[in-house]
């Protein structure tokens, strides 16, 4: 972009996604500087007067967040780089917002259409009584994570009683609320939608029972498979839901939406609107799979977001 010559990157964070967060700011960095952009990065911090003042020292153009988590992809930052007034990558303050808490962005998504998991929400405190007379009744096997936060951190699959048991005597330090969904067997998807439009999708393969954080950031740990096979019909509806998800939330830019198949229907599981690019990330794969290369990508996104 001709009117664009300094560009400041995001990383790090406070949250539990830091270093993952690290890794895709840095690889994002590195293909910027040879693009032939004067790039600055930033380590954000949990501090408004060093972020501020970093941001005005760099007089960027163009900021690319590359923060995950709490702080980074909840509407925290994007609140703050409206306020600087500088076009920035990826969703604004409300699209973050919803589609950080899973359990908003289901119920917006449903409201549109988007067939989702059975679940409930509940309290960090009420995972003590979950199957018990006082509180919330799931069948195994079931899924129990945080209704706010990324990258599977605190994702558990519950198979059993002793697992329920389990879980009940350890402290729960993934934020205080919690949703239960039930447990889809079957495959698993992402679909990469830019600007509204689905690009693609990938089928994931992992040996783990569900998509975890070890299973996304090892490496072998997941194989990215392009010619999956899915009925045309199925594909279609997934890659429109993926759709209707974007706009519903009020996403921009790029977001990744993930899906559960079972063989017969395809269910919708969240939307990612940070999505990582590090070596072994499904982003860069899906955009190089259709032809597009990581720099155009991030030339894409950056348009994108003059535009708005």
């Amino acid at each position: 972009m001709n009117d664009v010559k300094k560009v400041t990157v995001l990383f790090g964070g406070w949250s539990p996604e830091r270093e993952v967060s690290i890794n895709s700011g840095r690889c994002v960095a590195s293909v910027l500087r040879e693009m032939g952009y004067d790039v600055s990065e930033i380590d954000v911090k949990k501090d408004l007067a060093y972020i501020t003042k970093a941001l005005y020292d760099a007089k960027p153009d163009f900021i690319f967040n590359v923060l995950h988590g709490t702080g980074g992809e909840d509407g925290v930052i994007q609140g703050v780089l409206d306020i600087f007034g500088v076009p920035y990558s990826n969703s604004g303050v409300l699209g973050s917002a919803i589609c950080f808490d899973k359990c908003i962005c289901k119920s917006v998504v449903a409201s549109r259409g988007v067939r989702v998991v059975r679940g409930a929400e509940i309290t960090a405190k009420q995972i003590a009584s979950i199957n018990t007379a006082s509180g919330v009744r799931m069948e195994y096997p079931f899924i129990l994570k945080p209704a706010a936060n990324g990258s599977s951190v605190g994702t558990f699959l519950v198979s059993s009683e002793n697992d329920l048991r389990t879980l009940q005597t350890r402290e729960w330090i993934f934020g205080e609320k919690v949703m239960l969904e039930e447990y889809i067997k079957g495959r698993e998807f992402t679909v990469l939608v830019i600007d509204g439009k689905a690009l693609g999708a990938i089928e994931i393969s992992f040996k783990s029972n569900i998509f975890d954080f070890k299973a996304k950031y090892s490496e072998g740990g997941a194989r990215h498979i392009f010619d999956y096979e899915l009925e045309a019909q199925t594909n279609d509806e997934m890659l429109h839901m993926a759709e209707l998800a974007f706009k519903s939330c009020g996403c921009r830019g790029s977001a990744r939406v993930d899906f559960r198949y079972d063989g017969e229907k395809m269910y919708f599981l969240e939307i990612n609107t940070q999505p990582g690019v590090t070596d072994v990330s499904l982003v860069p794969d899906i955009a190089r799979c259709k032809g597009m290369s990581f720099a155009e990508l991030l030339e894409l996104e950056m348009v994108m977001a003059k535009e708005k």
